[in-house]
């Protein structure tokens, strides 16, 4: 028992060792103007991604639709959550149209629409809830701290949204977002990387959840 107790101990710690902050950083002098973020910036009515999701020894492959669904399109970002302003759904099914979940999310909560048994879990539903609301969540940050990459030159903005410790990494113009990092605690850190861009839009998004070993990964299908 002590053994199992001191196995699952250590397990935490190594967790809590995930980094969500880029390396070798000093802090910049000035404000940096920020675009905004590539998946919420012309605000689609929906974008189709080919999708394939791996946890641990687990491979899914598929569709994966994000769909803003509300009428009411309001002026400013909602900071409740952490999240640009709206109504989203995250389907992502495969091949044949077998839903392996249908997800809901707006600024104030998650509601599951439905989901597969394997993988309607409390503490995974919670991690997909962070991962997507740090994809849709708004460029600005609150208590923002800028810096700069010393190998690469990127910029690098730290701060909060909504109840997430953010991290954002811009090329060194500002003009192009490449990462986006985040948690609320230490069984959520969330790592997502936009490549591929054509016409300020990423063709491939790759979202990290080192805790449980997922990795989500979406290349965008033309309309």
């Amino acid at each position: 028992m002590r053994s199992s107790w001191s196995i699952s101990l250590l397990a935490i710690l190594l967790a809590g060792c995930v980094s969500i902050k880029p390396s070798h950083l000093s802090r910049h002098p000035s404000p940096v103007t920020r675009h905004a973020s590539p998946v919420t910036r012309h605000v689609p009515e929906s974008q189709l991604y080919k999708a394939t999701l791996d946890i641990k020894k687990h491979h899914l492959t598929g569709l994966m639709m994000i769909k803003r669904t509300d009428t009411i399109r309001p002026a400013e970002p909602q900071s409740g959550k952490g999240m640009t302003a709206g109504i989203y759904r995250f389907v992502f099914m495969n091949e044949v149209g077998m839903t392996f979940f249908d997800l809901q999310l707006d600024s104030g909560e998650l509601k599951v629409i439905s989901c597969f048994a394997s993988m309607n879990k409390k503490a995974l539903i919670k991690i997909l809830e962070t991962d997507f609301r740090m994809l849709l969540s708004d460029i600005s940050l609150k208590n923002e701290r800028v810096y700069i990459q010393e190998k690469t030159g990127n910029i690098a903005v730290s701060g909060k949204t909504g109840k997430y410790s953010s991290w954002q990494t811009w090329s060194p113009g500002g003009d192009t977002l490449l990462i986006k990092s985040g948690k609320s605690t230490i069984a959520d850190p969330a790592i997502i990387r936009f490549e591929n861009y054509s016409e300020g839009t990423p063709k491939k998004i790759t979202i990290e959840n080192p805790f449980i070993g997922m990795k989500l990964t979406l290349r965008k299908l033309a309309r």
